[in-house]
């Protein structure tokens, strides 16, 4: 998947967003909301079907909220399935709307390969879409000498 965003050798976080659009056909829009009332979600991003909102906790750390941003573009880039609906009286509940789907990132395991239950779908998912999310971190925050990424969360 990697391969397929066919990224330059420092990307930023604009070039990563618009290869995404460009693969997905979706306009995106990064929100930064979320406050200690997601509990264990980070970030998450409704999906319609031609545009999709990332949304991220505030209070984390800008390089934390940039990682949730990566994972949930790698749900968008993996077409994983997702839900209809947020639970409860979730602060991104205010965005849903009829016809989305929803993905949501939680604490995951440190080490996909050895904690992932593979026999698990959503698991897997879950997986899949923070490997990918790991490596554009590293390629972005600790390879890019450009520092103007967290632009897009004050």
């Amino acid at each position: 998947m990697l391969a397929r965003l066919g990224l330059g050798e420092h990307p930023d976080l604009n070039e990563v967003v618009s290869r995404v659009e460009t693969l997905t056909g979706k306009s995106i829009v990064i929100s930064p909301l979320g406050d200690q009332t997601w509990e264990a979600v980070t970030g998450l991003v409704l999906i319609r079907r031609t545009s999709a909102n990332v949304l991220t906790r505030r209070t984390d750390p800008r390089w934390f909220q940039l990682h949730s941003v990566w994972h949930e573009l790698s749900h968008l880039l993996f077409t994983h399935p997702g839900h209809g609906s947020l639970p409860g009286q979730h602060p991104g509940s205010q965005f849903a709307c009829p016809g989305q789907t929803i993905l949501a990132r939680g604490v995951t395991p440190v080490d996909l390969e050895k904690d992932t239950d593979f026999s698990d779908a959503a698991s897997v998912i879950e997986a899949e879409a923070e490997g990918l999310a790991q490596m554009l971190s590293r390629m972005v925050l600790l390879e890019s000498p450009r520092s103007g990424d967290d632009v897009a969360f004050a």
